[in-house]
């Protein structure tokens, strides 16, 4: 799934993926396609995020596009499970729509889910809502 991100807002990027804000409170995580991800770049990941919201004392989920992504490394998992600080980023909604990027999101959050609730979606309409909910509770 390639994602139109012409009506959103550039906020950065890392050496695998493009990070944009969807509105206040959504930003996305669009990985360049067929990327591997492991410690360094979910590090770089989890930077961009908090680099654009820390300063800005705000919070969000963030919508990730797992069809984009090739392979996943246990280091990546690591990161994502204990590097999210709660304070700024209240969930993750990771978006898949083939079977791979199904399951790239399961090992993800069967494995080493992150300690924000984070689901897993077929469509970025659904991931928007349950993201909205968890940003207003």
């Amino acid at each position: 799934m390639s994602p139109d991100t012409s009506a959103w807002t550039p906020i950065g990027r890392s050496s695998n993926a493009d990070f944009f804000e969807i509105e206040p409170g959504v930003l996305a995580v669009v990985p360049f396609d067929g990327i591997t991800d492991n410690a360094a770049t979910a590090a770089e990941s989890i930077r961009v995020q908090l680099e654009y919201l820390q300063p800005k004392g705000i919070r969000a989920g963030v919508v990730v596009f797992m069809d984009r992504v090739a392979q996943q490394d246990s280091g990546a998992r690591a990161v994502y499970r204990d590097a999210p600080d709660p304070a700024f980023q209240a969930c993750f909604a990771l978006v898949g729509s083939t079977i791979f990027g199904r399951a790239v999101s399961s090992v993800f959050i069967g494995l080493h889910p992150p300690r924000v609730p984070t689901r897993m979606f077929g469509t970025l309409e659904e991931a928007l809502g349950w993201i909205r909910e968890i940003v207003k509770a």
